[in-house]
């Protein structure tokens, strides 16, 4: 079921792990299916994870519901510069709260 929805969300390189449903919005929890991000700051890949952090991210709607995302955003460690970041999502923008196709349907 989860590879279902996986494939109904179309987001690539993104995995659902989990789905629920709360007064007619589905919430999916989803990570990234890459293993490793690239530090910010020398451009080295790092696969050292140093926290989990989950934020909502609003979707578009799936069958007249609200789709918000649980994210897990990870931060890493770089081995090279010894400083934390977080992975960079494609799919949503830095700081945002909403996936950028949201955005695109809204204007």
């Amino acid at each position: 079921m989860k590879a279902f929805i996986t494939k109904l969300l179309n987001i690539p390189g993104v995995i659902v792990e989990d789905s629920q449903e709360i007064e007619g919005t589905l919430i999916l929890s989803v990570k990234v299916e890459k293993k490793t991000a690239v530090c910010p700051r020398c451009g080295k890949n790092s696969h050292h994870l140093h926290e989990n952090k989950r934020y909502l991210v609003k979707d578009l709607p799936m069958s007249d519901r609200q789709v918000i995302l649980r994210v897990n955003r990870r931060r890493f460690k770089c081995k090279n510069c010894s400083k934390p970041f977080s992975e960079t999502l494609d799919f949503v923008g830095s700081k945002k709260n909403f996936t950028h196709r949201y955005a695109e349907k809204m204007r």
